[in-house]
């Protein structure tokens, strides 16, 4: 049986290996692959999030590179008259988060590049995004596009051209993990 188990797990770690390296090859390497916000992280998210939605009842929220939807939808569940939009490019974490979401009426995933959309409708925008260039551009766009209230959250990845407001520290076991929160420098 531990056999067997053991095969499943390696013939699993080979296709996730093969999709990862297929995920970068479409995306050129500008993109980071879809890995789900889970634990701790996105437990304080989901938190920090919620304490915006709280002051702001006719907020709309935007995650950039949403994946499976594993911020937006416990938070669309939790904030019923909010209206939340995610964006995610790759199609297997897409469908899968249109899946999990198709009873839920306040919520809509697009398959979109969000760099190519126009997100100056959105208060709160959430990131779990790469490191490199995308932190400046992301940065970049959010601060040409946002009001100066808007808040952005990112979960583990600084962004460049933003300014600062909070930084939180997540202890995920031995693992230091970090919230950032953002607005514009208008």
């Amino acid at each position: 049986m531990f056999l067997y188990f053991s095969y499943f797990l390696f013939i699993l770690a080979c296709i996730l290996n093969i999709y990862l390296i297929a995920f970068f090859i479409k995306s050129k390497g500008e993109l980071p692959p879809f890995i789900a916000s889970v634990g701790a992280p996105k437990k304080a998210v989901i938190e920090q999030a919620s304490a915006f939605l709280k002051q702001h009842p006719s907020a709309k929220i935007a995650d950039l590179g949403c994946g499976s939807g594993s911020l937006l939808i416990p938070l669309a569940q939790k904030f019923p008259n909010h209206q939340f939009v995610g964006y995610e490019w790759d199609f297997i974490p897409y469908f899968w988060a249109k899946l999990k979401s198709h009873k839920i009426p306040n919520i809509k995933f697009l398959r979109r590049d969000f760099f190519k959309e126009d997100l100056s409708q959105f208060q709160l925008v959430l990131c779990y995004l790469g490191t490199g260039e995308i932190q400046k551009r992301i940065g970049s766009k959010l601060n040409n596009e946002l009001s100066s209230d808007s808040l952005i959250i990112s979960e583990i990845f600084q962004l460049e051209n933003l300014r600062k407001i909070a930084e939180t520290d997540i202890k995920c076991g031995p693992v230091i993990f970090k919230i950032y929160q953002y607005q514009t420098s208008k």
